[in-house]
């Protein structure tokens, strides 16, 4: 069997650090969508050579990162409606899904976690509102549905969108209104869990992914009419 030469794994280490890396400063908005990368502006950042910066791109553009284009390089992807509207819409069918069968597996004392998990997540949604206690709690609701679930690859594509998404929306402030709606959401889908209803709780986690969606589009929405009117 034809072996890997030594220097194989180290490369591929290297780029695959370097692709967390530049993913972070995706997320975190250091580059913002629609800014070009480019291959000496990340050598210089990041302290490497131009080959592992040619295969973290091409990891990142699997991933939706970045856009590759022929003779216009590497850039963020902007994320637009239709594109928010692709991932939510992926979301509201791998997610009940999952939901399911966590319907299916789950203790009581799981269903207790889940409970903690909404209250932490509603107090936190209680005026003054706290943005990123609600983020955390709501990972952590989230979070536990999918502890044990088998469908790796499906976690992957949540959380490699749900990264991309949540660097965006970072930017929008969560309104009174919609934190009350998720804190409804939430309850509809521990009730059906806890009654062992499946098909209650897929649609619950359903109607729970799409309202996020379109509350996600609004708030684009919203921001490009305030910028709009602040260009006029």
């Amino acid at each position: 069997m034809k072996q890997n030469s030594p220097a194989a794994a180290p490369a591929k280490s290297l780029a695959h650090r370097l692709a967390a890396d530049i993913r972070r400063d995706i997320i975190s908005g250091y580059f913002a969508p629609g800014t070009r990368l480019k291959t000496e502006v990340l050598t210089e950042r990041y302290a490497v050579s131009a080959s592992p910066v040619r295969e973290a791109l091409w990891r990142l553009e699997g991933e939706g990162f970045i856009v590759l284009l022929p003779n216009q390089g590497a850039s963020v992807r902007v994320v637009d409606d239709d594109f928010v509207r692709n991932i939510f819409e992926i979301r509201s069918v791998i997610e009940p899904l999952f939901v399911g069968r966590f319907c299916r597996r789950c203790s009581s004392a799981d269903i207790d976690r889940l409970k903690e998990a909404a209250e932490k997540f509603r107090q936190a949604g209680t005026h003054p509102i706290d943005t990123d206690a609600m983020d955390r709690h709501n990972r952590d609701f989230h979070a536990i549905m999918i502890e044990e679930e088998p469908n790796e690859e499906g976690i992957q594509v949540i959380e490699r969108y749900g990264d991309l998404i949540n660097a965006v929306r970072s930017q929008h402030r969560m309104t009174e209104g919609r934190a009350r709606m998720r804190i409804v959401e939430h309850a509809a889908i521990i009730e059906a869990i806890a009654k062992g209803d499946v098909e209650l709780a897929r649609q619950a986690s359903r109607d729970h992914v799409l309202a996020a969606g379109e509350d996600f589009l609004e708030q684009m929405r919203q921001s490009r009419r305030k910028i709009h009117k602040l260009n006029r």
